[in-house]
């Protein structure tokens, strides 16, 4: 079971190609003039160079320009584009210079030219502008290993971090102002109900929330300790430039090119195809992983019961919450749920599947695991603390010790993750 959950998982990836639905996307909306005027182009996110590449091909006899911000390490030419790579999940300096430049080009667009944006999951971190250009790189490194580390959902951290950057909030949009015509192509990697401005911390969405709603966040986790002090300063005074509006953006240009539904759909028809009966559980997404472990199984096993002696599977997407300790190890969410399902499973004919569709799983080289019945007696036969780990948010070792993780790659996408419980018939 393990190793045909492993088959479907790359099928799935193979599926989700996001340069084949980017060109389409383009076809689709860049006609007749349009295809053939000038256009700035800034892409930013894990999947900023397959839809950069997928632009060049669908739009040949298009003057281009612009700047494509990849995950690092990543230095190959992508045609008349520049190219920084930023890191994820943390920024780094070159995080910073990304900003730098995008806010730059888009300052300087022309009256002639569209504005295509580019944006996938991931780009929060690998492109930043602090609100204040004092602001050093260590300072929003400690911010936002703060923020991930909070426990805090998706929309709560975007808040913070939209209120805080130069870029975000819509504020990219917001530069571009001069653009014959604003386009933001968008694979998105957030939760289905999310606000505006979720994917990336919107650099090109109105903004939604107000400074008094990042004042909350930062209230209720305790973040202050984690905010440079000149954006203390400047957040207690109200002395913030105004984010992108919807009067200023409303009209803009929104295409959803992919979301996190895309990986679901790919691998239940995989799975049906195989003879599973298959169940799809939305309810998870932004869950503490112990809480959402114990959910799962327990309706797994209540499908079991109604369709005794076949294969059951049940899928869930979206991401789940870990509260880091202050000194974590090697792992991530979907490792440290595999890891939490285990102790629950112990001899029960089931496996369990989690893995990220960006093909990285925290600050592990894996992108997820999976686990089945046996994974508790193999890590107490090799002396391993399935308990340790998982207090340590250090999953990784153990379950690369055991053969139990699920190492792919970058993918070249993020529709967040994907997690498939199976009860074998």
């Amino acid at each position: 079971m393990k190793q045909r959950l492993r088959h479907l998982f790359a099928a799935t990836l193979r599926d989700l190609d996001p340069g084949r639905a980017m060109h389409e996307a383009i076809a689709a909306t860049c006609r007749g003039d349009s295809a053939r005027r000038p256009k700035l182009v800034i892409a930013l996110g894990k999947a900023a160079r397959p839809m950069a590449a997928a632009l060049l091909a669908a739009l040949p006899d298009c003057p281009l320009r612009g700047l494509v911000v990849t995950p690092a390490p990543d230095d190959a030419p992508l045609g008349p584009f520049e190219r920084i790579a930023g890191g994820h999940p943390l920024p780094d300096a070159g995080s910073l210079r990304a900003g730098t430049r995008a806010l730059e080009l888009a300052r300087g667009v022309r009256a002639d030219e569209d504005a295509l944006f580019l944006i996938s999951g991931g780009g929060s971190s690998l492109c930043e502008a602090p609100l204040d250009p004092r602001v050093r790189v260590d300072e929003v490194r400690m911010l936002y290993r703060a923020l991930v580390g909070c426990g805090a959902p998706i929309v709560a951290i975007n808040t913070v971090r939209r209120h805080l950057s130069a870029i975000k909030g819509g504020r990219l949009a917001q530069a571009a102002a001069a653009a014959q015509r604003r386009i933001t192509f968008m694979i998105h990697d957030v939760p289905f109900d999310a606000p505006s401005g979720t994917l990336a911390s919107g650099p090109t969405e109105p903004e939604a929330t107000t400074l008094a709603d990042c004042l909350g966040v930062l209230d209720r986790y305790a973040l202050w300790p984690a905010v440079p002090a000149v954006l203390q300063q400047r957040l207690r005074t109200g002395d913030v430039p105004p984010p992108g509006t919807l009067a200023e953006l409303g009209r803009d240009e929104m295409i959803v090119v992919q979301d996190p539904r895309w990986p679901i759909r790919c691998f239940r028809a995989h799975a049906q195809r195989a003879g599973w009966s298959v169940v799809v559980d939305e309810s998870t997404d932004d869950w503490p992983y112990e809480r959402a472990a114990g959910h799962l199984l327990h309706r797994l096993e209540r499908l079991r019961r109604r369709q005794p002696g076949r294969t059951i599977a049940l899928v869930a997407g979206g991401e789940l919450s870990v509260p880091l300790p202050p000194n974590p190890g090697t792992g991530g969410r979907n490792q440290q749920f595999a890891l939490a399902c285990a102790r629950r499973l112990r001899g029960r004919p089931i496996a369990v599947l989690s893995c990220g569709t960006d093909g990285i799983d925290g600050n592990s080289p894996a992108a997820g695991a999976i686990v089945d019945g046996t994974t508790m007696a193999r890590a107490r036969a090799a002396g391993l603390s399935v308990h340790g780990a998982l207090t340590r948010c250090d999953a990784f070792p153990l379950l690369a010790a055991l053969g139990d993780t699920v190492v792919t790659g970058p993918s070249g996408t993020n529709l967040r993750d994907l997690r498939v419980l199976v009860y074998r018939g």
